[in-house]
């Protein structure tokens, strides 16, 4: 990477893009830790199950 202050075609240098890559994937780590969480609640809370 040549050039830090290079605004790319979506118009973002390459440290925002990589800021927001960083929010995305944290944003996506927490949707999968609380959907794992439901779906364990779902599975000791369900009567059908044992």
């Amino acid at each position: 990477m040549s050039d830090k202050d290079k605004v790319w075609p979506t118009g973002l240098t390459e440290a925002e893009s990589e800021e927001i890559h960083r929010h995305l994937i944290q944003g996506t780590q927490l949707f999968g830790m609380i959907a794992a969480f439901a779906h364990l609640l779902a599975y000791i809370y369900s009567p059908w199950l044992k």
